[in-house]
């Protein structure tokens, strides 16, 4: 039975979902996942309000979910998510260019 229920659970991060951050240096900022580097085992997420890239290790990130560190809250409309994608984006472009 705990087979099926661990292959049933919902894997995250997951594009679109937004996560709340309840403990940590992270405290009270709520992360939009974006992207991940699976050569790195990192994810890429925007943070808010302050729209800030962070990027946290898998293992990290599995840590907070288990621990509830990191709570799911929602998956964000496509039109909001667009909009922090779009701004994920803009930021990387300038944190890229200043390197």
């Amino acid at each position: 039975m705990k087979l099926l229920t661990n292959f049933l659970k919902t894997q995250h991060p997951k594009k679109k979902f937004l996560y709340a951050i309840t403990g940590g240096v992270y405290l009270g900022e709520m992360f939009v996942y974006i992207e991940s580097d699976n050569s790195l085992n990192e994810h890429h997420f925007l943070s808010l309000p302050d729209m800030k890239i962070r990027t946290v290790s898998d293992d990290k990130f599995k840590f907070g979910l288990d621990n509830k560190i990191v709570d799911v809250v929602k998956k964000l409309p496509s039109d909001i998510y667009q909009t922090c994608k779009k701004q994920y984006f803009k930021n990387k472009t300038v944190v890229n260019s200043n390197s």
